[in-house]
Formats: structure tokens, sequence, C-alpha cells
């Protein structure tokens, strides 16, 4: 019977294969993230810009994660830049945040978005990040803890076949 309340760390290579099969799980029940197949996950998770991330385990297994991600340029952080008037240098993108299904509405997923959120300033930075707009939860989320809407992004992706749009609104965290 598992009872311990899950503990966020600061994410390491050994939890790689753990954070996946999670992802796998949220993406076959949410269709989260929105815009790869099951067998892109991995390069999905995988980034090259990912200046931190952390993960929530109970009794040793991975239950969540969040990443900070400094891309020099991204539409999300133009956005926001724009809105804010804080140069893109000065954003860092919440990204890949996922919690395991089982603890939906137990307060992890907002506390792993405190907890990166309260991270940026650290490095002299203010949290951006965009989410679907068919994912009204996570927008109520996000409103909730007193992010401002900074615009809405439409992104074309033409790669795919047949090519996809992402609606999504794109966020900034409140003032540190």
């Amino acid at each position: 019977m598992r009872t311990a309340t899950p503990v966020i760390r600061e994410k390491t290579d050994d939890d790689t294969a753990a954070c996946l099969d999670l992802l796998t799980r949220v993406h076959a029940r949410d269709g989260y993230p929105l815009h790869l197949a099951p067998g892109d996950l991995p390069a999905f998770f995988r980034s090259d810009h990912e200046r931190a991330a952390w993960v929530a385990e109970r009794d040793g297994e991975i239950v969540g994660h969040v990443a900070l991600h400094c891309p020099p340029e991204d539409p999300t952080l133009t956005v926001a830049a724009e809105a804010t008037g804080l140069p893109v240098g000065g954003l860092a993108l919440l990204a890949r945040l996922f919690v395991a299904p089982e603890l939906r509405r137990t307060g992890l997923g907002r506390a792993l978005v405190r907890h990166a959120t309260a991270r940026a300033p650290v490095w002299g930075r203010r949290a951006v990040l965009d989410v679907g707009r068919s994912l009204p939860a996570a927008v109520a989320l996000y409103e909730s803890e007193g992010w401002l809407r900074a615009g809405d992004l439409d992104l074309h992706l033409d790669d795919f076949d047949p090519p996809i749009l992402l609606e999504l609104r794109v966020y900034v965290s409140p003032q540190p």
C-alpha cells in the first residue's frame, strides 16, 4: 500500500527510463504531448536546451516531472517577450510537465509548477509556458496559480503528414 507523499528532487540520468514509462502512460491517456506519436516520446523528452529538471518520486517510483528549458529562440519565448518587454534571454520555458494519471488532482502538478517557477529567478529569468487550448484543466491550473496570459500562438507543424496545427496559449509566471 502506497502512502508516502511524493518528494520533488533533481532529475538524474538514471531517471530517464522511468520518466519515459510515465510519459508513455500520460500520452496514452491524455494525448500529451499533443504533436507526437508514442514512438517519438524519447525525442520529445530529450532537449539540448534543458537547464534543469525535477522529478516527483513516491515510494521509489517516478510519478511526476517538470523542466526548465532555455533555448536561444522559441516562438513561445517570442510571444512572452513581446508581452512582458523582457528579452528572450530573460525567460525560461517551463516544459515537460506531466503527472501520473492516478495522482491527478492531488496538488502534485501544482507543486511541480511552483518548484520550477521558483527556480527561474535564480538564473535571472522569469518562467513562461505554452499550453494547448484544448487542455482546459491545465489552463485552469496555471491561471489559478496566477500565471498571466501573454497571448495565443498557432504553430503549423508542416513536417508531419498530415501537417498539424497546434493551438496554444502562452503564459508568463507571476512576478517573483
